[in-house]
């Protein structure tokens, strides 16, 4: 069989990752293509057809449908990331014969829709060049450093006045037999083209997202589901989204509470019988939002953010503030590499910046005594924590209720054998606890070493694919 394999973004990981997996396959006996950034559908259909393609295998996208795949070429669709808006619909983007992919338990992550082909987990794997490296760490010990992405905070920043035109402009799209005319329409948009951003979301809307993410996800335990955060959100707002003409009571109700004033809560400083409660801010503006389809992607964006990335941001900080004690008690160093850090000033001192290659990253985890990890989904068995133990490196990181499921943990690794484990509740206690012990960290790095080489290696996963696609 031949091998076609995409990335999902045309990155130095991505590009490594889809590498190592085409080099394992063709040293298997089937010729593998590794591209270096993702194609069009058209583009990667005439390439199957021009290197005569067996199968075709994506990161984060199901099989092309227009233009269709050649009916002989299967596809595999291996889900890294999930969205809020994966999961629906899906039934039309696959065939019995493909096979999809999530990186760890499908369910976990958020890829519940039954499919009629094979659904799977296909973890990353590891580059037996990287296992059979011996080079010393290079430069002074690092006590704790932490190598990933931190997002930043939503980049809308607070408007009262694009806020009161974003307003004015939902009132006009509302007008009676005008609001869905076409010439109203370019009337609008020449109106407030120069002054309203078509995606804009209003303050209250993304502090009424920011509130609910708050209340409902637990940092550091394991157990983001995604689809369940961004499904509270629209269900604050289900009341208002009814077709059905409120009671008069409702119509009184609403107007003693003030649409307008709804969108200028945010800015106020007092509070009292002025307060909104927030389902009734958020209800309101996802019912006017909906009217457009411009107001709902933007709404739906911020959708995204909230229930995907900001779960993210909560965890780093958390793990982050809760170290960061600890060393300056101690008057232990830490270090943060990868993109993000640099824009919360609390981290700035500590961010050493973005490690362009394999090498640097393996010595910033040869040089660490304790390498922080976190999963917001809790599967923990993602290729930052399989590179770091492959050349022996300590890894802390917390439980999870996943942590028996395909991807967590505990389906390769025993805490206090292969790692240090923690919970929210002990944090503190366990880092205390890991960096003075530094014989029993290097005897778990090499332990867990031993197990990256019997089962987490590329050629593993090439022989799990070519299984797969024989059942």
């Amino acid at each position: 069989m031949h091998f076609l394999i995409a990335p999902n973004y045309a990155h130095p990981y991505d590009q490594r990752m889809v590498r190592g997996l085409a080099n394992a396959l063709s040293v298997a006996g089937h010729p593998a293509y590794a591209l270096p950034a993702p194609l069009h559908d058209h583009e990667i259909v005439t390439m199957c057809q021009t290197l005569d393609i067996d199968v075709l295998m994506q990161v984060n996208r199901f099989r092309p449908m227009d233009p269709p795949l050649p009916p002989t070429v299967r596809h595999i669709a291996w889900f890294q990331d999930v969205f809020p808006e994966t999961g629906a619909n899906l039934r039309g983007c696959v065939q019995d014969s493909d096979i999809v992919y999530a990186l760890g338990d499908p369910a976990v992550l958020g890829l519940t829709t039954e499919l009629p082909c094979h659904v799977g987990s296909l973890i990353t794997g590891v580059d037996e060049a990287v296992l059979n490296s011996k080079a010393d760490p290079v430069g002074e010990r690092i006590d704790f450093s932490l190598c990933g992405f931190i997002p930043g905070h939503i980049t809308t920043a607070p408007s009262v006045k694009t806020d009161m035109l974003w307003y004015l402009d939902t009132l006009l799209a509302r007008a009676p037999f005008l609001g869905k005319s076409r010439i109203f329409w370019l009337f609008r948009r020449a109106l407030f083209r120069k002054r309203l951003p078509v995606d804009h979301v209003p303050y209250a809307m993304l502090n009424a997202f920011q509130g609910i993410v708050e209340s409902l996800y637990r940092p550091l335990r394991g157990e983001l589901d995604i689809h369940s955060l961004s499904a509270a959100m629209l269900m604050t707002a289900k009341p208002f989204l009814n077709a059905e003409p409120p009671s008069v009571e409702r119509r009184k109700s609403r107007r003693r509470q003030g649409r307008f004033g709804m969108l200028l809560r945010p800015y106020s400083t007092s509070a009292g019988s002025m307060q909104i409660k927030t389902h009734r801010i958020l209800g309101h503006l996802i019912a006017v939002a909906t009217d457009e389809p411009e107001k709902l992607s933007g709404t739906n964006a911020s959708i995204a953010y909230f229930a995907r990335e900001y779960p993210r941001l909560l965890d780093r900080v958390a793990l982050i503030t809760e170290v960061l004690s600890v060393a300056r008690s101690l008057k232990l160093s830490l270090e943060l590499y990868g993109p993000g850090w640099d824009t919360h000033e609390p981290f700035k001192p500590y961010y050493k910046g973005i490690l362009e290659t394999q090498d640097e990253l393996l010595t910033v985890y040869r040089r660490t005594r304790v390498n922080l990890a976190n999963n917001t989904h809790g599967l923990g068995l993602h290729s930052r924590t399989l590179e770091c133990m492959a050349v022996g490196g300590f890894i802390f990181t917390h439980a999870s209720p996943h942590d028996t499921k395909p991807g967590g943990m505990h389906t390769s690794f025993e805490p206090g054998i292969h790692y240090g484990m923690f919970t929210p509740e002990n944090l503190q206690e366990e880092v205390r606890r890991w960096i003075k012990d530094g014989a029993q960290r290097v005897k778990m790095g090499r332990c867990a070493a031993g197990v990256i080489r019997q089962k987490h290696l590329w050629r593993h996963r090439a022989l799990q694919i070519l299984e797969d696609l024989q059942g």
